[in-house]
């Protein structure tokens, strides 16, 4: 660009502060990768070509855009440019999620957040496979399959009943005093924790549930239990899903429900790192 400016050697490379003789070898090394002859040049004077004219007057557009990629290039590579995918569990709502969007777009407003819903055991795997950058996750992870973890609320495991239901009304509850209650329960199909949950509670306090239904969804369990067709177990923050018509009463002598955003130690999007930046910002 400088040599088509002052077409002259010895002014360009003095404007570069390089050698004459240096500047002469990159414009020929250029002409030849090009396949053009971009200048005439004798011992007394240089000019553009005609292929160096058109050359010379794209070069600014193809230098803007060179940079450009560069520092495209380089904010993707920091993180601060790119997409994540977060995975949550299709039958919750997560009452802090919406704040942590918002702060997350106001932060980094060209990474894109994208929220997929998914059953228990699908998010797992999808977190598995790569599938999701991050998961959030209501349940105990399986043996064997523990990943890094921020925890973000503990929720209490409540037992769920109708709203006309002699326990209704009840401040707190131990899970042997519903030993004779009929059971609604999640379809291990659906959610191997919540399943298993009531079971190895019930065995803990010394019965085996009676079980009258299963559900595959939980607004399918919470409308069976509202109907008065069985009691059930769940924690604390699904009770914003049944509109006050479900009473939720806390189970008394069990783990709490911890909620934890939860990645692949291996990961390698370079967006990951804020995405948790932001989660403990508020944790």
């Amino acid at each position: 660009m400088v040599l088509a400016q002052r077409l002259n050697f010895t002014q360009a490379a003095d404007d570069l502060f390089m050698a004459q003789p240096a500047l002469s070898r990159l414009i020929s090394a250029l002409e030849k990768e090009l396949d053009l002859q971009l200048f005439y040049r004798n011992s007394r004077s240089v000019a553009l070509t005609p292929a160096g004219t058109v050359f010379f007057k794209k070069c600014p557009k193809i230098l803007d855009e060179y940079r450009g990629s560069v520092v495209a290039a380089r904010l993707a590579q920091e993180g601060y440019r790119g997409s994540l995918t977060l995975g949550i569990m299709r039958d919750t709502f997560e009452p802090k999620l919406p704040t942590l969007y918002q702060r997350f777009r106001t932060a980094y407003p060209h990474v894109s957040l994208l929220i997929r819903g998914y059953s228990h055991s699908s998010l797992l795997s999808a977190l598995e496979r790569g599938e999701v950058d991050a998961i959030l996750n209501y349940m105990p992870m399986p043996s064997g399959q523990e990943s890094p973890s921020i925890l973000l609320h503990k929720n209490h495991q409540c037992i769920i009943t109708a709203l006309d239901h002699p326990l209704a009304s009840r401040g707190s509850i131990r899970m042997e005093e519903v030993k004779d209650e009929p059971f609604v329960v999640m379809a291990r199909t659906a959610s191997i924790p919540g399943h298993d949950f009531i079971w190895k509670t019930a065995a803990d306090a010394g019965f085996a549930p009676h079980v009258v239904a299963e559900a595959t969804h939980v607004p399918v369990l919470l409308t069976l239990v509202s109907c008065g067709i069985g009691i059930s177990t769940l924690s604390d923050d699904m009770a914003c899903l049944c509109q006050g018509k479900v009473a939720f009463i806390p189970l008394l002598g069990v783990p709490f429900a911890n909620v934890r955003l939860m990645w692949n130690e291996d990961n390698q999007n370079p967006a990951l790192p804020h995405l948790l930046d932001v989660f403990r910002s508020i944790c």
